[in-house]
């Protein structure tokens, strides 16, 4: 336990000494074992916390030491740590995110690196001084790595306290350079915000829903992508030459998409790409209802990069993001 201790207290120091909270704002906690939790107790100030201010609790949220009380924020905590995988939760108050939160629905990142690690960030409606109903934040962190609580603040989760701690100074940084595209305070469309939508902007679908991984729907991707012509001057600025494959682990279905010059010359069935993706029918389901990005997702592990190298994947990442977009209006069962 005291190896759980010691880190509480210099990830919390380290929060405090970047401006990510201040005064006695926010609390953390980690999992020390399948029912063995350690969290901040209450009116616990992260920068100076010592022993005494963590708090060890069971599944249930409850205080293994009567006498303790552990932060007001622990069902939040519990009910993440259920419906997720995750080891450590920060929540904290950056002040640009939650300036930025009080004007906007959603965060759309600036530049690639934030793109590909933190994502679209979700900004979740909030009007109690504690999370009392923590569902919708589980819910965004199944496929968000972090998300922001309108007026109140972030919540990153990750295998480590390092790693939810930089999601969470990454966060506030990207927020940072938000706001030299945009005047602070404005509640209208951004110019990252209009970007984003014009990316997506594709023919509307017919409506038919399709059979995820069926030859229907693997046709009907194919089928849009060759019709958009923004698809097809980005694939050959790029010069877009190679083939993806696309696999479902469930039922091992596998297709290959082959690229030349821009376009896609034909589809096959088999895993015979010179890159393939893999992934369980969850991940790949919310990547086609626009629930994930799937750089994103491939990132996060919950897409798999089972052959290639994601940086050589990368050089077509403008024309790959447009099919995406396009694929992810074709509607699925």
């Amino acid at each position: 336990m005291q190896k759980y201790e010691q880190e509480m207290i210099q990830w919390g120091k380290l929060l405090f000494e970047r401006r990510l909270i201040s005064g006695w704002g926010g609390n953390i906690s980690c999992r020390m074992g399948e029912n063995d939790f350690l969290v901040t107790g209450q009116h616990a100030p992260l920068g100076f916390l010592t022993p005494e201010d963590l708090v060890r609790i069971n599944n249930a949220g409850q205080p293994v030491n009567k006498s303790q009380r552990a932060s007001s924020e622990t069902l939040m905590h519990m009910a993440v740590y259920t419906g997720t995988e995750t080891q450590v939760i920060i929540h904290v108050h950056p002040p640009l995110v939650l300036a930025f939160s009080l004007t906007h629905d959603r965060f759309v990142p600036v530049s690639f690196e934030e793109k590909y690690t933190i994502g679209e960030v979700p900004i979740i409606a909030q009007d109690t001084p504690t999370v009392t109903e923590p569902e919708k934040v589980v819910e965004e962190l199944r496929y968000h790595p972090v998300v922001i609580i309108k007026g109140h603040g972030t919540v990153a989760i990750g295998k480590s306290f390092q790693e939810a701690f930089l999601l969470t100074d990454l966060l506030e940084e990207a927020v940072r350079c938000r706001f030299f595209t945009e005047p602070m305070g404005n509640a209208d469309v951004s110019p990252t915000d209009l970007q984003s939508a014009q990316a997506a902007g594709v023919a509307p679908s017919t409506g038919e829903r399709y059979a995820m991984f069926s030859k229907e729907h693997m046709t009907a991707l194919v089928d849009s992508a060759n019709r958009d012509s923004d698809f097809r001057s980005r694939g050959e600025e790029t010069g877009l030459s190679t083939s993806l494959t696309l696999s479902l682990d469930e039922s091992e279905a596998a297709w290959t998409v082959h690229f030349a010059n821009g376009e896609i010359t034909h589809l096959s069935q088999g895993d015979s790409g010179e890159f393939m993706i893999s992934g369980q029918q969850e991940w790949w389901s919310a990547v086609f209802r626009a629930r994930i990005d799937p750089f994103l997702a491939t990132q996060q592990g919950k897409l798999k990069l089972k052959r290639g190298e994601l940086s050589h994947l990368s050089r077509w990442y403008r024309p790959f993001q447009r099919a995406f977009s396009i694929w992810q209006t074709i509607p699925i069962q």
